[in-house]
């Protein structure tokens, strides 16, 4: 049976959407979705639980020589303040009344003495707005010219002048949304690790995989085994990549921020989609290839060695602050790092059209080779049973000899 006939892609669909539809629980879905639009709610909605369910606190404010003129202090949002009278200061000096939370007393000389119950965290915000306020008013009193005091409020603007892009700014080049999408991947590789041990040593045990390759090749049922597997990595990784976004946009509508911090160009998107995509099926073709070689996983010492395609993830976060520097440069072309370093520096800054041409084609060679590779893997895994193939056989597999 060639592998470019019409009956070998209808054999491929049909265990890729088996192998995906063997994992997909639609009620966990279900249950999934759920969760994250009451988390989504909540956190859209938890400045107004946050000040519904705030304390108040009661004070009272003295002036020592009376309020100074066109001027009054301006208590924290959860704070009540009302005016107190000379006799009544003397005597909560001593001891605060029970409906009084704090006692403030302002100076001839612009202080502050403050008199509470107790030590608290709302007190800290008091602290700050009476030194910036009381700070404010000191300079409005001294004896400055109007442009003299525009010097000491207003910050001197800053202006940067970017040679290698007249579009891009200081504020695109974080580092936040490549670590999110790190935080992604990292997701779909662990997705496939799981699943991907799971299928195949299970059917190695139940002697399954005999049966069905006589109607199937070993190359083409690890293909429907690598597509379908690959789908619930996609799966997971959207669920966490709406949730990331979800909480940025709660996150900068509270802050009174515009977007998300996820501002992304419609060209770098699908490009960086197209790296994450390939990565996940090497990653999967890799990890399906190596668990051909595994007889029981409880007892296996390689298991631990299936951990290795989350090295480069985990280097990826080092460097990620960095995405011009050498190291992150030849990360990003590598095809074993490529498909998270490319992608990390594409949302960061400027790259040149060769480097990541020739990443994505590397990349894509990779792939086509892991593919065959994880094939012949699971040809020779096979014919193991109760026990597992020496290194030497599981070079020659790779190799092709």
């Amino acid at each position: 049976m060639k592998q470019t006939s019409p009956g070998y892609f209808k054999q491929l669909k049909a265990i890729s959407w088996w192998e995906f539809k063997r994992f997909f629980k639609w009620k966990q879905e279900l249950l999934s979705i759920v969760i994250l639009v009451a988390i989504f709610v909540v956190s859209t909605g938890w400045g107004a639980i946050a000040q519904l369910l705030s304390d108040e606190y009661h004070g009272a404010i003295f002036y020592e020589e009376g309020k100074p003129q066109s001027w009054e202090f301006e208590a924290p949002k959860d704070l009540n303040l009302r005016s107190a009278g000379t006799m009544e200061v003397k005597k909560w000096k001593a001891q605060l009344p029970e409906e009084l939370d704090t006692l403030i007393v302002i100076t001839p000389e612009l202080t502050a003495k403050v008199w509470v119950k107790k030590s608290q965290t709302w007190q800290q915000e008091l602290r700050s707005e009476l030194q910036d306020q009381l700070q404010d008013l000191r300079i409005q009193q001294l004896p400055l010219a109007p442009e003299e005091k525009a010097v000491i409020d207003e910050k001197p603007d800053i202006a940067f002048s970017i040679e290698e892009s007249e579009e891009a700014s200081i504020d695109d080049a974080t580092d936040s949304s490549a670590s999110m999408l790190l935080v992604v991947i990292m997701v779909g590789v662990f997705t496939g690790f799981g699943l991907m041990m799971m299928s195949i040593t299970a059917e190695k045990q139940q002697r399954v995989t005999e049966q069905l390759l006589t109607i199937v090749t070993p190359t083409q049922w690890m293909d429907g085994k690598i597509i379908g597997i690959t789908l619930h990595s996609l799966k997971s990784m959207l669920f966490i990549g709406l949730m990331i976004l979800g909480v940025s946009l709660v996150v900068a509508a509270l802050s009174d921020k515009s977007g998300s911090g996820l501002d992304w160009g419609i060209g770098t998107g699908l490009l960086s989609l197209i790296f994450v995509l390939l990565g996940t099926v090497l990653i999967n073709a890799l990890l399906a290839g190596f668990s051909a070689t595994i007889d029981d996983p409880n007892h296996s010492s390689r298991s631990t060695v299936m951990l290795v395609p989350m090295l480069p993830i985990f280097l990826s976060f080092s460097v990620v602050s960095a995405p011009d520097s050498t190291l992150a440069t030849v990360m990003s072309i590598l095809p074993i790092s490529s498909f998270a370093m490319m992608p990390a520096r594409l949302l960061q800054t400027d790259v040149a059209v060769w480097e990541w041409l020739l990443s994505l084609v590397l990349l894509a060679a990779f792939v086509y080779w892991m593919r065959n590779v994880a094939g012949r893997l699971f040809a020779m895994g096979i014919q193991y049973y109760g026990k597992e193939p020496g290194w030497k056989e599981i070079w020659r597999a790779v190799s092709g000899k």
